[in-house]
């Protein structure tokens, strides 16, 4: 075994310690690569694996064949009129000179990503996943 505390073992040693049926992971990567290999790993052991980190949707969910959910990144709930929720001229500003920059939230166009999982409270196992994004009207 690795000395080092990488999530997919972690995962396994909390699992041991877990007595619920349904079961919620979020893994904060970057890469979603990772994202769908801990979904990989943990199939049929956890309802829902669900990526946070990016800010953007993903458009990957799936229910793996052992009644694992996985989506690689749930999105980002706030405005999309600007960069990952961030005036856009604040963004540009920081790219543009290399300079850090004071970051203020952007305002319009607010939008709510959530990930809706159905699945059988006996076993844990999922049975359908639907990618959600609710926009302000």
């Amino acid at each position: 075994m690795a000395n080092n505390d990488d999530p997919f073992r972690l995962a396994d040693q909390l699992l041991k310690q877990i007595t619920a049926k349904v079961i919620l992971v979020d893994i904060h990567a970057e890469a979603t690569s990772e994202k769908l290999s801990l979904g990989w790993h943990l199939e049929g052991r956890v309802t829902a694996v669900l990526g946070t980190h990016t800010h953007v949707p993903t458009a990957d969910e799936q229910v793996l064949p052992g009644g694992t959910a996985v989506q690689t990144d749930v999105g980002m709930t706030g405005p999309y009129d600007g960069v990952i929720g961030v005036q856009k001229d604040l963004i540009l500003h920081r790219f543009l000179t290399n300079m850090p920059a004071r970051f203020e939230p952007a305002t319009g166009d607010v939008r709510l990503c959530a990930t809706l999982i159905d699945c059988d409270a006996e076993t844990g196992r999922a049975t359908a996943v639907q990618r959600i994004m609710l926009r302000e009207t």
